[in-house]
């Protein structure tokens, strides 16, 4: 009867922990892809990122030697890496877009949470990295959290 109750208790066991195990390696396995992928990619600009982050369907790194900023959707494709030189960038800030709860004045919604990058080059128009509007992202608070830790990774990478 003990041993029938110990195997039942290690089979029960094993049926909840492999799963997340598995979640967990795999996740950590697509990440270290696309990292791998993007540097890939960014070879002819002799990138080798130093921090990297992915966010739902936003990849960010930054490659603090070179410095130079790379943004990407994923899963990424060639033609959608953004390159951006830190030595173009003039500031950098979070962006934030909150609106009136309706029937509230007083409490606010987060709309859009991102990265604003201004560049040297009044004719080159500011961008925008999004970590999260209506079809990007994860939770607003979280992004907010998220995007200002990058604004100041980069804001100290610019000088």
């Amino acid at each position: 009867m003990d041993i029938v109750s110990i195997e039942l208790g290690i089979g029960m066991l094993l049926l909840f922990v492999v799963p997340i195990v598995y979640a967990v390696t795999n996740q950590s396995r697509k990440e270290k892809k696309t990292i791998k992928k993007v540097e890939t990619l960014c070879g002819s600009s002799a990138v080798k990122l130093t921090s990297t982050a992915i966010f739902n369907t936003l990849f960010i790194g930054i490659d603090e030697n070179s410095k130079k900023l790379v943004t990407s959707s994923v899963p990424v494709k060639e033609e959608h890496i953004d390159l951006f030189p830190l030595k173009d960038i003039k500031a950098c800030n979070l962006f934030k877009l909150e609106v009136p709860k309706s029937g509230q004045p007083k409490a606010t919604t987060i709309e859009k949470v991102a990265i604003e990058l201004i560049f040297k080059n009044k004719e080159k128009k500011n961008h925008h990295i999004i970590f999260f509007d209506e079809e990007v992202g994860m939770e607003p608070y979280a992004s907010v959290n998220e995007a200002s830790g990058w604004v100041t990774l980069i804001q100290k990478n610019l000088n």
